[in-house]
């Protein structure tokens, strides 16, 4: 069951992406909030959050690239810098009774300077509850919890996704597998989804393929709205052939 779960959340997703559009649902607190790396990050949504050491907003923040739909974040320059893409959702971040919480990123690492992880993918409930990862070339590690690392082949590209019903324990599927059962951390800040170079005092070298967070029905729904909309899909190629 887990693993039909994360292939029908997998092939939603893709169905999403395949429109190009944000995908009503039947829910009012269900939503897609996605980064596909079509522009920078601030002119898709996203509250950008760059600095150093100097205070927020000074220098220039990480080298930001884009070519073939893929973001490079480059630090490497000045392990003061951080440079991270925010969307608060204020009080409407979790999934309700018979929802889904969803959170995937597709990225590759390609160096890590420091002691502490630099790239970052992160969650914070709306109440508090927090879950983030630090991204290495080699490795993923869970920042809250006590002795949570992955290893990951380096030199390519990894799909992280997490799920979760309650926001208080998940599951981390890397490239499609299970890996790791956990716990949110409570913390201080609530109803935020963040990731990008998140801190200062570490540099990375990090190449975002897409950034995706979502609240979907139960499973069951989730597979019926794929077949709905593969079929609306296809009736709207089916009429442009036509004209």
């Amino acid at each position: 069951m887990r693993e039909i779960m994360a292939e029908a959340t997998r092939l939603l997703f893709v169905v999403v992406a395949a429109l190009g559009v944000m995908v009503p649902t039947a829910g009012a607190d269900e939503y897609w909030i996605t980064y596909e790396g079509n522009d920078l990050p601030e002119n898709e949504g996203w509250e950008r959050h760059w600095g150093n050491d100097d205070g927020s907003h000074q220098g220039d923040g990480a080298i930001r690239t884009l070519a073939d739909g893929i973001l490079t974040m480059d630090s490497m320059y000045d392990l003061r810098v951080y440079d991270y893409a925010c969307h608060y959702l204020c009080g409407e971040l979790d999934p309700d009774p018979g929802e889904l919480f969803i959170a995937e990123c597709r990225v590759k690492i390609d160096q890590a300077i420091g002691d502490m992880y630099d790239s970052t993918f992160g969650i914070c409930s709306d109440d508090g509850m927090q879950l983030a990862f630090g991204l290495f070339p080699d490795r993923i590690e869970s920042i809250w919890e006590d002795n949570v690392t992955l290893p990951v082949s380096p030199d390519r590209f990894h799909e992280y996704r997490v799920l979760s019903w309650d926001m208080q324990t998940y599951e981390l599927y890397i490239d499609g597998s299970l890996v790791h059962e956990g716990t949110f951390w409570q913390g201080l800040l609530d109803s935020k989804l963040a990731w990008g170079d998140g801190v200062s005092g570490a540099a990375s070298l990090a190449h975002w393929d897409y950034v995706r967070f979502a609240v979907v029905p139960e499973p069951r729904s989730v597979l019926t709205l794929i077949a709905l909309w593969v079929c609306a899909l296809r009736s709207r190629t089916a009429v442009v052939e036509g004209m």
